[in-house]
């Protein structure tokens, strides 16, 4: 199970990209919007809402652009890896589910967390999609780990 300190920017950052997937909201707006307050049911001692520190901000800012700037590369392994689901067909927030998780895998700077990373996202979405989703989303994550785990990301 992944730490809260990390699942919960992770799931933060799959509701940006789900809003920017959905709306022609622009995109700084979205990531303002979103940055600039607590995340969901993140609360001190008192049941205060805790903001988003600096360092969960950039995480997200990091994991959003770098889906966006490489969605359509995303798009063809999802679909590579995933043969009998059309893209259209598959439910959105999947998509962004799958589309955070291999961005991560495969163009962050997280050397060794990828069960992390991977967890993460099955976690995200059982709870969002459903356990069909779960699997799906642990099947292709798998697959990205093992095809480019000594293999450096490209630009």
């Amino acid at each position: 199970m992944p730490s809260q300190a990390r699942l919960k920017p992770r799931t933060q950052a799959v509701r940006i990209l789900y809003e920017l997937s959905q709306t022609d909201h622009p995109i700084d707006a979205v990531l303002d919007r979103h940055l600039s307050q607590p995340i969901l049911n993140d609360v001190d001692d008192d049941g205060d809402p805790l903001p988003i520190r600096a360092t969960q901000r950039v995480f997200i800012r990091t994991l959003v652009s770098a889906a966006l700037e490489h969605r359509h590369a995303l798009d063809t392994l999802i679909s590579e890896l995933a043969p009998t689901i059309s893209l259209d067909d598959m439910p959105v927030l999947q998509r962004a589910v799958l589309h955070i998780a291999i961005a991560e895998l495969r163009y962050s700077e997280q050397k060794g967390e990828t069960p992390v990373i991977i967890n993460a996202a099955v976690e995200i979405a059982r709870a969002y999609v459903g356990d069909s989703s779960a699997r799906l989303v642990n099947g292709i994550l798998g697959t990205v780990a093992a095809r480019y785990s000594a293999t450096p990301p490209t630009r």
